[in-house]
């Protein structure tokens, strides 16, 4: 056999398993990839709490957000991550179009046919007006155009009531998998139709000083409100508080298994779920029943949210220590495990994983 030959064998071959390698991959999208989500994710994979093989995580962001997402580049330049890269997303996008199809829906029909599942994050206040109310004064709107997009996107995969002859995305692959995490619940439920109700304190429980709200029970406090108060520069902001699970429903399945009748959870937010969208089902709340802390879509059973914060990789360290208000330090992990919800929050993954590698073998991204 010539040289010549016997070069092209060996480059066919490099091609055929480059393919297959790339093939093989579990694809994870993950909006809004800060430095903070960027190491969140790679631990969790690194320390097998997203035990996926062969996972490559892809973080997208629309060109117009307000994050600046050079600190992001810089980070994986300096980490070397060969399983992570960034994506950003261009196209138009105004308020009034972000229900129909629009500038960046080619993107989001490859990122949908290029992945396995779509994980969205945490962050700021949604506006109002796209869901069709009045702005409250103290919704804090930061971020519009990062808005605009994960609604967007979100409207295109799973459909809502504010079109209803829109045929979304996963009606093509039922089994698709999403996952939504505080302001990504609630950016799910505006997607599919529903409100917000824009500060808790103040519109369920009439209470509006931060002195009035610490003294309630914590279970029905959903951040720190004391926290802004003391001049701590590690002070933790978010509080853990008890949920309800309910008699049906994926965090059902997981509870179920674990034994977690009242897991404890990590909540960082002011804003709720109001008005439920089309086609949600509630599968969890809080204690007292008024704050909805957990939605699964009735169709689409493998989209779930929910308002708490499962993402969080100090959960899952036991050397994590935050700072509470007195100065004094506890350990996220132990507080998880005296309360028998560390399982909870372990399982949540395990299952999320083991979803995404059933996906792959059935041939669905």
């Amino acid at each position: 056999m010539s040289l010549i030959r016997i070069k092209a064998c060996l480059l066919m071959t490099l091609v055929i398993f480059v393919s297959i390698h790339a093939h093989s991959q579990h694809r994870l999208v993950l909006l809004h990839p800060t430095v903070g989500n960027i190491e969140s994710m790679e631990w969790m994979v690194k320390n097998k709490i997203i035990d996926i093989p062969g996972v490559e995580l892809v973080g997208v962001y629309y060109a117009k957000e307000a994050y600046d997402y050079s600190a992001s580049e810089k980070y994986l330049n300096e980490h070397k991550f060969n399983n992570y890269q960034l994506r950003k997303i261009e196209g138009e996008l105004n308020p009034d179009d972000i229900y129909r199809e629009n500038g960046c829906t080619p993107a989001f029909r490859k990122l949908f046919e290029e992945s396995g599942a779509i994980l969205f994050f945490g962050g700021p206040d949604i506006q109002a007006a796209l869901y069709g109310e009045k702005q409250n004064l103290l919704t804090d709107v930061t971020d519009p155009n990062r808005h605009l997009f994960e609604t967007s996107l979100f409207f295109h995969l799973i459909g809502g009531s504010r079109n209803p002859s829109f045929k979304p995305l996963l009606s093509e692959n039922p089994g698709f998998i999403i996952r939504a995490f505080c302001l990504g619940m609630q950016t799910m439920n505006v997607a599919a139709g529903g409100t917000l109700l824009q500060d808790i304190p103040s519109e369920l429980y009439h209470k509006n000083t931060l002195e009035e709200v610490a003294a309630m029970q914590v279970e029905n406090q959903h951040r720190s409100y004391l926290a802004p108060q003391y001049p701590l520069s590690d002070l933790f902001g978010g509080i853990f508080h008890p949920i309800r699970i309910g008699k049906t429903g994926y965090l059902h399945q997981i509870a179920q298994k674990t034994g977690a009748v009242f897991p404890k959870v990590l909540s960082y937010h002011h804003q709720a779920v109001g008005r439920k969208g089309a086609k949600l089902d509630v599968i969890a709340t809080s204690m007292d029943g008024k704050i909805i802390e957990g939605l699964q879509h009735e169709v689409y059973k493998n989209v779930v949210g929910v308002q708490f914060h499962p993402e969080a990789a100090s959960l899952y360290k036991p050397e994590t220590l935050l700072t509470t208000i007195l100065g004094t330090t506890f350990s996220p992990n132990d507080l998880l495990k005296a309360s028998n919800s560390l399982n909870f929050h372990k399982l949540f993954w395990k299952d999320f994983s083991e979803l995404v590698e059933l996906s792959k073998r059935q041939g669905k991204n």
